[in-house]
């Protein structure tokens, strides 16, 4: 199955932000529940320590995403977190924040042009397959033209397996989004009288999965980035604990002079 370059939805500017948000903080909620990045702390802490910084920048966050879950134990250890996004969700990073050392930018952050005033290690989960080859490359050679570490992460090493299982996710978006946090009552309004939510959530995120990058795809992405030669380049897969499941990532680090 080959990688389409198709439109999500929430990607459109004239997409309603609640309905956006709405969608953006369920997949923050199920990716703090489910714990499934947690595994990325490795090659984020990899890159903390290889270019002495204790700073990451998260591009993309959406609604805070897997930081919510991450920043605890980064914070512990001293490293401040910069959550940004083309289009911030500020309420939500305004939750976020309650952790200790979670700051946010209020202005939209292009991950492909990303201010330099922004330095730390870049991070960016379940974003990467928005941007097609071009402007994928863009977002790497941004990151080695300032010279900052990147580590991006995608939920899914297979697109296959991620068309099984997204369905799934209807009835449990009926089931717990009143847990979901910041409370809403947009948020009940547009996913139990006009489901607007739930149809977003399915919609994009099966195309979400048909945009997944593979790995053979990454490394192409790598190599057509201006300036990949002074980066060390890592693709993989982390497991997902307790679940059978993979996550995929790419990290790359400038090489040491």
């Amino acid at each position: 199955m080959r990688r389409r370059q198709l439109i999500e939805i929430e990607d459109l500017a004239w997409c309603p932000r609640t309905i956006r948000d709405g969608g953006t903080e369920w997949l923050a909620f199920l990716g703090s529940v489910s714990g499934a990045f947690t595994s990325a702390l490795g090659p984020i802490r990899r890159a903390l320590n290889a270019t002495g910084t204790n700073v990451v920048v998260d591009l993309c966050s959406g609604a805070g995403g897997p930081m919510h879950a991450l920043a605890p134990a980064l914070c512990r250890e001293g490293i401040r977190i910069v959550l940004s996004d083309l289009y911030p969700n500020v309420w939500a990073f305004v939750a976020a924040r309650q952790a200790a050392g979670v700051e946010f930018c209020t202005e939209p952050v292009d991950a492909t042009r990303v201010p330099r005033s922004l330095t730390g290690v870049r991070t960016m989960f379940n974003a990467f397959h928005h941007f097609d080859v071009a402007q994928a490359t863009a977002v790497l050679a941004d990151a080695v033209a300032a010279g900052q570490a990147i580590a991006i992460f995608e939920g899914a090493t297979t697109r296959a397996l991620g068309l099984i299982v997204m369905p799934a996710q209807i009835p449990a978006i009926l089931l717990m989004t009143p847990f979901v946090r910041p409370f809403r009552w947009s948020r009940l309004l547009f996913t139990y009288v006009l489901p607007l939510i739930p149809l977003l959530v399915l919609f994009d995120g099966t195309v979400s999965f048909l945009r997944l990058y593979t790995r053979p795809e990454l490394e192409d992405v790598v190599a057509a980035t201006r300036g990949h030669e002074q980066f060390d380049w890592e693709i993989g897969s982390l497991r997902v604990r307790g679940l059978p499941a993979h996550v995929s990532y790419l990290l790359g680090i400038p090489k040491r002079r």
